[in-house]
């Protein structure tokens, strides 16, 4: 997750070839895009990157959207953000 500063909430994924083929590329990414849209609320503005590796090929919905929140929480970028 890359983050920069900015007073609008705007965010793009990075899936590259190593995830797999253009099939796989487009079903990750849009199981992230539906999980950001969910996530979208919650978060504090800025502009988002967000580069997606070659494991999140295996991973099931459910881990990429815990991977995804994690990232956000991590960063410190939700609204009254959780400490764990």
């Amino acid at each position: 997750l890359t983050y920069l500063k900015a007073r609008e909430l705007k965010v793009g994924f990075s899936v590259s070839s190593k995830v797999g083929g253009a099939v796989v590329r487009n079903r990750v990414r849009r199981m992230l895009q539906d999980d950001f849209r969910h996530l979208r609320p919650e978060l504090l503005p800025g502009r988002y990157v967000i580069s997606v590796r070659a494991v999140a090929a295996q991973a099931s919905h459910a881990q990429l959207t815990k991977e995804l929140r994690y990232l956000f929480d991590k960063a410190g970028r939700v609204k009254g953000g959780t400490d764990s």
